[in-house]
């Protein structure tokens, strides 16, 4: 019997974050060490998919990551110059997580979303938040934090902010591109609960009758997301213990999926 075929779509961030959140809350209940995260095993969430849910052959791999991780930028103490800047998307984007994944046995193809950036002055926010701050004190209450709301007013001091940008939409532009360009594919599944995939899975059903399946944390899925697919959702809070690994904040190095982290530290050994 021929496998049905199937492509899958990833956008990291939103797997990632949900991925964070539902750590905090198996430490708080004390199922994994207090120092841990759980990284998913994309070998066997791919296994997974392929196999429960009848024979399949994910044979298109499509994985969307802002760059850098906002973690790489967050401690730069100073804001980057345009070359700096791109030299880091450079980096972030060869980084030893990025090619591995593109290998096997994983074999996603890469799409890298730079992440947009803008220089803000501290002023901008403080004056704001000062006005809030004096407003709700209503001379009741004294600020010990040592804010000179004087020198606040003049200050010259910035900061990088950084924020996604662009992700959903390429992600839903690949999607219904490969809807058409692929007569074989049947099933499309969307490795994320943003419900700004609605629209794009919906295409996919209704225009040209292919299967939907959402993959996601139950904390970060869109209801209206979840009411286009026609296949079951994967609700990853339910199986962790089977897609998932914790690893020791102090170990997790570059999002290294776990058989080639295990490589790694066999080599250093």
């Amino acid at each position: 019997m021929p496998k049905e075929k199937a492509a899958i779509f990833v956008d990291n961030s939103n797997i990632f974050y949900g991925m964070e959140r539902f750590s905090r809350s198996l430490r708080q209940q004390g199922k994994i060490g207090g120092d841990e995260v759980l990284r998913i095993d994309w070998s066997k969430l791919l296994k997974f998919l392929e196999h429960k849910f009848g024979e399949r052959d994910i044979f298109a791999r499509h994985f969307f990551a802002s760059i850098p991780p906002r973690g790489d930028v967050e401690g730069l103490d100073r804001y980057p110059t345009e070359e700096e800047w791109q030299e880091i998307i450079r980096q972030s984007a060869q980084s030893e997580f990025y090619r591995t994944i593109q290998r096997s046995p994983y074999n996603f193809e890469l799409h890298p979303i730079p992440l947009r950036r803008a220089d803000v002055f501290c002023r901008k926010l403080m004056r704001p938040a000062v006005h809030k701050c004096l407003q709700a004190s209503a001379g009741e209450w004294q600020c010990t934090a040592g804010v000179d709301l004087d020198e606040c007013k003049t200050c010259t001091k910035k900061y990088l902010k950084t924020w996604e940008k662009g992700l959903d939409v390429a992600l839903s532009v690949e999607l219904v591109k490969c809807v058409i360009s692929s007569s074989a594919l049947e099933t499309v599944i969307i490795a994320a609960g943003d419900g700004d995939y609605k629209e794009a899975a919906k295409y996919a059903r209704q225009e040209h009758g292919k299967n939907v399946q959402i993959v996601s944390w139950a904390s970060a899925l869109a209801s209206d997301l979840e009411e286009v697919a026609n296949q079951d959702t994967v609700i990853l809070e339910e199986c962790w213990q089977i897609l998932c690994f914790p690893r020791a904040y102090k170990e997790v190095r570059d999002e290294v999926p776990v058989e080639v982290a295990e490589e790694v530290e066999e080599e250093e050994e």
